[in-house]
């Protein structure tokens, strides 16, 4: 019974009651109309009876009325009651809301839980990366070191093989000769030819080739195998996968297997048609630089010893700074003239020396007018000839190059205090 009242109580106050009721109410207002008007004591005039009229008003006010407040009673307690069903409706579905909102809170704390321990996974993995990146580059680095030693194990095990047949074959030559230097008897056979020395170096190197080609003719089969031994070896250098350090590093210690003279011959065979393929790694290397400038045929002058140590030790420096001055003024990024100068106090005498390039080389030496009138073993002839040939040589010969020794113009400047003998290219391009 307990569960029927309530059943009971909501199908009364209902909205279908509360209708029921106002439609009752308005059949009952429409009946008692009838039975007025059937029934009633009717006297119809132009003056109605409010007698009647105002019973009739109080039955349907009091009758009718309650009927219609009964209905209005209910459907407000219907409104009510689905206002506060509306309001439970939208309670539960705040709730919802709430539980839906902290499940995605939830959810959200969950990926970021998730995505931190991605991050940490990632980082761990990065880490594992870079390590086995660091691992792989050391190891890489180990191999090529490897890759390198063994590289150069292996020109090391070819280059000293033939090394030692190049020293083998040299040797076998020395015992041929009476002398036991092969070498030295070629040079004396060609320096003991009637070589004319005019005032052209570039003549007079023609006249040393010419007499050294008729020397090798007649020992060819002797000095073909040597020649081209050597220039194995420095093909077998230049060729290498070694880097350039140590490639310049073989060819040093290849050219201290040679000796003085043997660079004297080669220098001369280099400047004919047999050296045309060997001449661009005698530049590269520098192979030639250590020969003596006054064991040069072309440089036969009557000096005496000590002044030709003095000299040698003098020119080679001018060399350095002219061939440094000329690869300053060659190098494209320079926009500045050269200008370089020294003083040094050799052969007894205070020299100054100076080098400028612009559009015009310009190479002077000067000296004291006293101190250099006081001395006889230099004069200007021979300081012009030496200069001048030494230039041909620095900026010519050690290239390769048919020059013209004729472009080095000379001049002698006398001062008061100072004579300056300067020498002077136009021809800037062709250096």
């Amino acid at each position: 019974m307990g569960n029927n009242k309530p059943e009971d109580e909501s199908t009364f106050f209902s909205e279908k009651t509360g209708k029921i009721i106002s439609l009752f109410g308005l059949v009952v207002i429409v009946l008692t109309i009838l039975v007025y008007l059937i029934f009633g004591d009717w006297k119809f005039s132009k003056i109605p009876d409010e007698s009647i009229i105002g019973q009739f008003g109080d039955f349907i006010g009091g009758f009718i009325g309650s009927m219609f407040s009964l209905a209005g009673v209910i459907l407000f307690y219907v409104a009510l009651k689905e206002q506060r069903k509306d309001i439970s409706i939208n309670q539960e579905n705040i709730r919802l809301q709430t539980s839906a909102l902290e499940q995605q809170v939830n959810e959200f704390q969950a990926q970021k839980t998730e995505l931190e321990e991605t991050r940490k996974v990632y980082e761990e993995q990065t880490l594992l990366i870079r390590e086995q990146t660091n691992l792989y580059r050391q190891q890489n680095k180990e191999l090529k070191e490897q890759s390198n030693t063994a590289r150069v194990q292996q020109f090391d095990s070819s280059f000293f093989s033939y090394l030692n047949i190049f020293n083998e074959f040299r040797d076998s030559l020395d015992k041929k000769c009476d002398s036991g230097n092969f070498f030295s008897e070629i040079f004396s056979e060609i320096k003991g030819k009637d070589i004319q020395d005019n005032d052209k170096i570039e003549d007079v190197l023609q006249n040393i080739c010419d007499v050294y080609l008729e020397v090798f003719n007649l020992y060819r089969n002797n000095l073909s195998p040597y020649f081209k031994t050597l220039y194995r070896i420095m093909v077998l250098i230049d060729t290498s996968n070694i880097d350039d350090y140590k490639k310049n590093e073989y060819f040093k210690l290849l050219r201290s297997q040679l000796s003085d003279v043997e660079l004297l011959v080669l220098n001369y065979n280099y400047h004919t048609d047999f050296g045309l393929n060997v001449r661009t790694l005698i530049i590269k290397y520098n192979f030639l630089k250590h020969i003596n400038l006054f064991d040069k045929l072309e440089f036969n002058f009557d000096i005496p010893a000590l002044t030709k140590n003095q000299l040698q030790i003098f020119l080679g420096r001018n060399g350095n700074i002219i061939i440094e001055g000329i690869n300053d003024f060659k190098n494209i990024e320079s926009t500045e003239d050269i200008n370089r100068s020294y003083q040094i106090y050799t052969l007894g005498l205070d020299v100054k020396v100076k080098l400028q390039i612009n559009n015009v080389f310009n190479f002077s030496i000067v000296f004291l007018n006293q101190e250099f009138g006081q001395q006889n073993y230099l004069h200007t002839d021979l300081i012009k000839k030496i200069i001048k040939r030494h230039l041909y040589t620095i900026l010519y010969m050690s290239k390769y190059i048919k020059g013209n020794e004729e472009e080095i113009l000379f001049s002698k400047i006398e001062k008061e205090e100072e004579i300056e003998f300067l020498f002077q290219i136009n021809n800037v391009e062709s250096l």
